[in-house]
């Protein structure tokens, strides 16, 4: 209903009232999206829906990640693993954290704060990098300070926004460049056409929790795809326990009122002809119950807040009948702000990230069988800057990169995928990263893919710069990290509702970055190189789908991750599972999901090791109670299994207990 785009309108107004800092470069946003609104031209639009494909045609569909262009699945050079809207609504997915947890040889963990996420058998608790680049619709959305992807109630997006979320394992840093080490997670998000007017949703949480959100999206009478978003959210929390506090002056180790959260989200994204523009914005709130680095127990303020926003605007354009260029333009921004007590006296810390940055990409297809990728990035971390009560660290970085890609089919079962990208950072950080993938295809059924790649991360500012004088002190001479991988790759599709998916994998990592004690100073933390560590694997994949209404994804991961004395690492398990089972009863018109998530054994900072845990969520949803109307309610650890994840080493406890049993509704109403 076109009456719901100026409500819609107005609360996306606030982000651009927010973000009035920025010094003039929304005016770009402003014009380009009057002048959408306004154009006078047809345009055709594809509404596939993903959600309801055989996995046959799931296979055919575009991939976009593996190497920045349209790919079917089938033929990426990695092992692709999707996630899709129907997923998540199935299983009631409330934060990325929630969708990646379920992916093929992925892991979470919370300090009640931040979710940090591992793969291919790194996840040290409080590593704020995670090395697995994090995209949005293929813009890069960690930030510039801590190169941290957020994925909890800290993330830019609503889940329903998400169409779906592609999983890419192994480095990518041909294509993506610095960060894209251990693989590449690419959120796509829905078209307005798939909400098809305005949408309202109410969210209740048995935690004392609170969600609305108001979405508009549909296509114009000009031809342009637009969708707007806005929400918040707020949650009480619970009162955690802590043995680590456990005495009478410390409230007996009870953090009382001490875990409320709450959040604001914009979204837009509009499309027209060749031009694309998306712009996210949250503003996050989170107290910390746990107490890091030594503030003071159960006291308050004690609190973090975290603002991040991006704008992206492309430009995609056929040069000839052989050659396609894709430009776009990118501004990112990033603010922290922290109060916490120490010794009765407030601590304020307030943290300062901005960039932009542009890319110009070329697919030339001219020479027979070949499809080459070429193009050159330039970023500008202008602002990396850190307030502290002591002192103001102020800092600025760039990169400038170059890359090439060339797939070759030389037969109909038979073909390379080559390339390599260049990126000059200065600062010592140059470096050169190849790929080279062979792809065997014996038959329409089955791919054989063998690649070996390099990759590199360079320090992020936090690592490297940052020094409070009480926990931290900076290192400007850490290196970079650096990868070697190999990995084998099978898919077999038996028929047309299967797929089996399996990959092993050896990774030799250089100089990895690490938060250490100081052997000279215990308690002060240092960004620090590992000399070497190594990590093997393997993980399978399987999908079937009987029916519309019934389905089944299950996947396991096996891994041992060691550092450069053969120790097995920190917060590494060596089992992964997961069996997703969705089905519909009552004519389809109750749809169920089951999702069950093992987690094996793992070692915490101290080394002490952590039982596994298995835990299982249930949702169910109808749309069949009132029209235009969905019904949708979620129980998260079902039978309130207690279970506890390593801590980084600026927490005083070992490990810490996560949440129990959790109860979610949600009324979704469509304006029709």
């Amino acid at each position: 209903m076109k009456q719901w785009l100026p409500i819609c309108l107005r609360y996306q107004q606030l982000i651009f009232a927010y973000l009035i800092d920025l010094k003039g470069k929304l005016s770009v946003s402003f014009t380009f999206l009057l002048w959408l609104l306004g154009a006078g031209s047809a345009f055709a639009d594809n509404n596939e829906n993903l959600t309801d494909m055989d996995l046959e045609d799931l296979l055919t569909k575009e991939v976009r990640t593996a190497s920045k262009l349209a790919k079917q699945v089938s033929n990426s050079p990695s092992a692709v693993s999707i996630v899709t809207a129907k997923d998540i609504q199935s299983y009631g997915y409330r934060t990325l954290a929630e969708i990646i947890s379920s992916m093929r040889g992925l892991n979470t963990t919370s300090d009640h704060v931040y979710t940090y996420m591992s793969g291919r058998g790194f996840g040290r608790p409080g590593d704020y990098p995670g090395r697995i680049m994090l995209l949005i619709d293929g813009h890069q959305a960690n930030d510039n300070l801590y190169n941290a992807s957020y994925l909890g109630q800290d993330g830019l997006l609503d889940t329903e926004l998400i169409d779906r979320v592609e999983y890419v394992s192994g480095p990518g840093s041909v294509i993506y460049g610095n960060g894209a080490f251990y693989g590449i997670i690419n959120v796509i998000t829905k078209k307005g056409t798939q909400f098809d007017g305005a949408q309202m949703a109410v969210d209740g949480y048995s935690q004392g929790g609170f969600k609305g959100r108001l979405t508009y999206g549909d296509q114009l009478d000009n031809g342009a795809d637009i969708l707007l978003s806005a929400s918040g959210f707020k949650r009480q929390g619970e009162d955690y326990y802590f043995s680590a506090f456990d005495s009478p002056a410390t409230n007996n180790g009870i953090a009382n009122n001490l875990d409320q959260e709450r959040n604001q989200r914009l979204f837009l994204k509009a499309n027209y002809q060749q031009w694309s523009l998306e712009t996210a914005y949250v503003d996050r709130k989170k107290e910390d119950p746990a107490a890091a680095y030594d503030t003071e127990f159960n006291a308050k303020p004690n609190v973090l807040r975290d603002t991040n926003a991006y704008i992206n605007l492309s430009y995609e354009d056929a040069l000839s009948s052989q050659l396609t260029n894709i430009t776009k333009v990118y501004y990112g921004h990033y603010g922290y702000a922290a109060r916490n007590l120490y010794n009765g006296a407030l601590y304020k810390e307030n943290n300062l990230g901005r960039w932009w940055g542009a890319e110009s990409k070329f697919v030339y297809t001219g020479f027979d069988q070949h499809q080459i990728v070429y193009g050159a990035e330039y970023r500008n971390d202008y602002q990396q800057d850190f307030y502290l009560p002591n002192a103001h660290l102020e800092h600025s970085i760039y990169m400038a990169s170059a890359y090439v890609q060339d797939e070759f089919r030389w037969s109909p079962t038979w073909a390379v995928n080559a390339g390599a990208r260049l990126d000059d950072g200065g600062h010592q950080v140059r470096n050169l990263s190849p790929r080279v993938a062979v792809i065997y295809s014996p038959s329409e059924h089955t791919d054989v893919k063998a690649s070996y790649a390099t990759a590199f991360r360079r320090p992020n500012a936090f690592e490297k710069y940052y020094e409070d004088g009480t926990t931290q002190i900076a290192n400007p001479e850490v290196k970079k990290e650096r990868i070697a991988a190999t990995e084998l790759v099978l898919e077999h599709r038996p028929d047309a509702t299967s797929k089996w998916l399996g990959s092993m994998y050896y990774y030799r990592t250089k100089d990895l970055i690490a938060m250490d004690d100081l052997a000279t100073m215990p308690g002060i933390l240092q960004a620090m190189n590992w000399p070497r560590s190594q990590t093997k694997g393997l993980d399978i994949e399987y999908e079937k789908k009987w029916s519309p209404s019934t389905r089944l994804r299950a996947n396991y991961a096996w891994q041992y991750a060691t550092d450069g004395q053969g120790r097995w690492v920190v917060n590494s398990p060596k089992h992964l599972a997961n069996v997703n089972v969705a089905h519909s009863v009552l004519q389809d018109q109750l749809h169920l999901g089951l999702e069950l998530q093992y987690v094996g054994s793992r070692l915490t900072e101290l080394s002490d090791r952590l039982g596994g845990y298995t835990v299982v969520n249930f949702t169910l949803h109808t749309s069949a109670l009132f029209k235009n109307t969905t019904v949708s309610a979620s129980i998260k650890n079902l039978f309130n299994r207690d279970y506890a994840v390593p801590t980084p080493t600026f927490y005083r406890p070992d490990s810490f207990e996560q949440d129990q049993r959790d109860i979610w509704v949600q009324i979704t109403y469509d304006f029709k």
